[in-house]
């Protein structure tokens, strides 16, 4: 196996290093500390780097213009339909690799399981109690793709005085989201990123940005943003939140619901709201999640 990878499945260990060497021949930086892991599906970075330190360096030439692409779906596997007729050599092999990796890492299923904006089996009546808080949740309701190139992808000018679109830069988007990650450098050159071990170990991860409370995480990545809490909410909230917790609590409730249960609660501690917390004192508050996880 590369030194650089630890992965349970052998496919994406080879999918991973073919990454990592296709970013260096590209001009691209891996600090030689630098472990990309996968466990079950999931994808995160390690490092000893010392913090501050450069971790990754990955050059314009090795983005992968998503939005240029026409794609389709197979059950649940991502199916490049047609790529654009600028696309090169190593924008294409960049473009091949990340498809077959995020394939063979199940996203789209685990997806279509896990996250509150895609799960078609997500009660209506949690629907309507998040929209209280998030309007726009699920308006309009994005398919798989699209869901996926939204969490994994920056919004960046590909050509000198270009519109902002969606590029994928691979290995970068496999940093889990902590308020105190790195916050990235893009320049003409690249996206470079420093080594920040912000969940006290040796796991790197990057601030996703964009000052959204636990509930905005929760409805566009997937997971309750524990680490930035809150703008307060208004009164009207506090009694959506109570009614998302309850929803997402009763037995049975679906995977997908975790995450709102999650967020609304970490809401609600903020608030220290007795009446929200004593909505039912069997199940009513959770812990805060440790860590953030896009995977």
């Amino acid at each position: 196996m590369h030194p650089m990878i630890d992965a349970d499945d052998p496919l994406v260990a080879d999918l991973l290093a073919g990454t990592i060497e296709l970013v260096k021949e590209a001009g691209g930086f891996v600090a030689p500390t630098t472990r990309l892991i996968e466990r079950a599906g999931q994808l995160s970075i390690e490092s000893s780097a010392a913090a501050g330190e450069p971790l990754l360096r990955i050059p314009r030439e090795a983005f992968v213009r998503v939005d240029r692409v026409e794609w389709s779906i197979d059950e649940d596997r991502i199916v490049i339909a047609q790529v654009p007729d600028d696309c090169g050599d190593l924008e294409w092999e960049m473009l091949y690799l990340q498809v077959a990796l995020h394939n063979a890492c199940g996203k789209l299923a685990w997806m279509r399981r896990t996250h509150p904006s895609l799960d078609p089996g997500l009660p209506e009546d949690l629907v309507d109690a998040v929209r209280a808080v998030v309007p726009s949740f699920r308006t309009p309701m994005m398919d798989a793709i699209d869901l996926l190139w939204a969490n994994r992808c920056f919004r960046l000018p590909m050509e000198p005085g270009g519109s902002p679109e969606r590029v994928l830069v691979p290995i970068v988007d496999l940093l889990n989201h902590h308020a105190d990650g790195a916050t990235g450098d893009v320049n003409g050159e690249g996206f470079q990123v420093t080594a920040t071990p912000a969940f006290g170990t040796r796991e790197c991860a990057l601030d996703y940005g964009m000052e959204r409370d636990a509930m905005e995480m929760a409805v566009v990545y997937g997971f309750a943003g524990s680490s930035r809490a809150t703008s307060e909410p208004s009164p009207r909230d506090l009694d959506s939140l109570g009614r998302i917790i309850e929803l997402a609590s009763l037995p049975g409730a679906r995977e997908s619901a975790q995450p709102l249960r999650q967020a609304a609660t970490l809401l609600a501690l903020a608030l220290d709201d007795a009446p929200v917390h004593g909505r039912d004192p069997r199940r009513g508050v959770v812990d805060a999640p440790a860590d953030d996880h896009l995977g």
